[in-house]
């Protein structure tokens, strides 16, 4: 299934539409919700959650939407899984830390402990210090982007 039959919306859906079906499909597939039916049931729905936050991650960025739309229409429309990590522009977020890209004094002694957190894998922690440098580094965009893939990072992890 290409991106758009996973979301359920037309190939021309509304930033707005996608958002919807993102969030009505995270409700009904979310894997806390089949805890109590047992690991084979909960692990098939991690594995179609994790597609359906993968497709909504892709769709709802409009430069990734766009590549993702022509390698659709280069495989002629059909299945095509789209990896967002070979797009030069996220390489610029592996070459520079959290600490380098805050400005405030203040944001980058938060930032150096979320990249701490981040190195030990404790992504929950890196959270909590990020929204702290962000907070005292506010018109800074690059640490804002960051801070979303945080969040996407932490709605992958298993519970």
């Amino acid at each position: 299934m290409n991106y758009y039959e996973i979301l359920r919306v037309a190939n021309d859906a509304s930033p707005e539409e996608i958002q919807q079906s993102f969030q009505e499909l995270s409700l009904r597939c979310h894997p806390d919700r089949f805890v109590e039916e047992g690991p084979e049931v909960a692990d098939a729905a991690a594995v179609v959650f994790k597609r359906v936050v993968e497709a909504y991650n892709i769709l709802r960025k409009p430069q990734l939407r766009q590549r993702y739309d022509a390698e659709l229409a280069k495989a002629g429309g059909g299945a095509t899984k789209f990896n967002e990590h070979a797009v030069q522009e996220k390489k610029r977020f592996e070459q520079r830390t959290l600490f380098m890209i805050a400005k405030d004094p203040q944001a980058k002694k938060f930032a150096a402990k979320a990249d701490a957190f981040l190195a030990a894998g404790k992504l929950e922690e890196a959270r909590i210090q990020l929204i702290s440098s962000v907070q005292n580094d506010p018109g800074n965009e690059e640490l804002k982007e960051r801070l979303d893939i945080l969040y996407e990072a932490l709605m992958l992890e298993p519970p």
